[in-house]
């Protein structure tokens, strides 16, 4: 079902007991609890065909068709207006386990395999998106960090700013070794992203990042999305983490994102993604400016679900989706139904 993803680990062995036991049907028939659980996918597709950070990839075309699937059989699929509405106290609908699906970045994918299949099920996705990627070539940091790291001459070297780091490839592995790599840029001190690059390029020696055919969607693509049931929101303008910015340039970043969505889109863009999402990726200045720039609504991303009359609308809290088996899947569902929880 899933390609080349293997679907290993204690987490799915004991999701598989859970299923097989009855658990999960035991959990289906206790009352839903009031909640929005808000997923996240990025990239859909198999990592393997990609050059670049395999970590962005949440399922394949065929695993995102079956979780859709069943999410409309045992959950309420609702929409980002239906979701903000929630979370602003609106007491007018029923008590229910509320999903909705979200996705940061506007890869090519989301319009080429996820739109479809949303389209086919009749249920709306969200799709944020950077908007000086839009129709571009681009291989953003995080790719870029990732092609350096997979193509580094140097298995062990080691990283000073914004703090020290040992990379050791050979011993830890690539994918432990980027994910520290990773996790290091994304840190509030990283206040100069640019120099964070040149030393990684000088310590690794890695390759220079080669020419791609175009990555993200287009406006016109995302024109089509967004008169076919989609929802578009903001993902800033060029990704970079608020948290590292001035307060100035955050609000460059939130407005003029907003003003470039309602330009070539026609529509008034209300919804925001924190880039990266972490709790320390933005601070209390940034929801204020967000509320200032016009957004009714911002999502993070550091895992959680939203109970009634106890969320921020300027934290809505988003639970990241990887690559994982249906089991998995089906056990985490029947959680968020009955815990308002989403099992990891």
């Amino acid at each position: 079902m899933a390609g080349a993803i293997n679907f290993g680990g204690k987490r799915e062995r004991l999701a598989r007991g859970l299923l097989w036991s009855g658990t999960t049907s035991l959990l289906s028939q206790l009352p839903n609890r009031d909640s929005l659980l808000v997923l996240n996918y990025h990239r859909i597709g198999n990592p393997d065909d990609d050059l670049f950070d395999p970590s962005v990839f949440s399922a394949t075309g065929e695993d995102f068709d079956e979780q859709i699937s069943h999410l409309k059989r045992s959950a309420s699929l609702v929409t980002l207006e239906e979701a903000l509405e929630f979370v602003s106290g609106d007491k007018g609908t029923a008590r229910r386990c509320r999903v909705l699906i979200t996705f940061d970045d506007g890869y090519r994918d989301n319009y080429d395999i996820a739109y479809p299949i949303l389209r086919s099920h009749g249920v709306q996705g969200v799709f944020f998106i950077a908007t000086n990627m839009v129709g571009s070539c681009a291989v953003p940091w995080w790719d870029r960090i990732a092609w350096l790291m997979k193509t580094a001459q140097r298995r062990r070297f080691t990283l000073r700013f914004p703090a020290e780091l040992v990379v050791d490839i050979d011993r830890n592995g690539l994918f432990a070794s980027l994910q520290s790599v990773l996790r290091l840029y994304k840190k509030r001190e990283n206040l100069d992203p640019a120099r964070f690059m040149r030393e990684l390029i000088e310590a690794a020696n890695g390759e220079e990042v080669p020419e791609t055919e175009r990555r993200f969607l287009s406006w016109d693509e995302a024109r089509e999305m967004n008169r076919g049931g989609m929802a578009i929101g903001s993902h800033t303008q060029s990704h970079a983490v608020l948290g590292q910015l001035t307060p100035q340039r955050q609000f460059e970043e939130l407005s003029g994102s907003r003003a470039i969505l309602k330009e070539e889109l026609g529509v008034e863009v209300d919804a925001l993604a924190y880039p990266v999402g972490h709790r320390d990726s933005f601070s209390g200045e940034t929801k204020r400016l967000a509320r200032e720039a016009g957004y009714r609504g911002a999502f993070s991303h550091y895992g959680g679900t939203n109970l009634r009359g106890t969320t921020s609308p300027y934290d809505i809290k988003r639970t990241k989706v990887v690559p994982q088996s249906m089991s998995r899947f089906r056990v985490q569902t029947a959680m968020c139904r009955a815990t308002g929880k989403f099992w990891p």
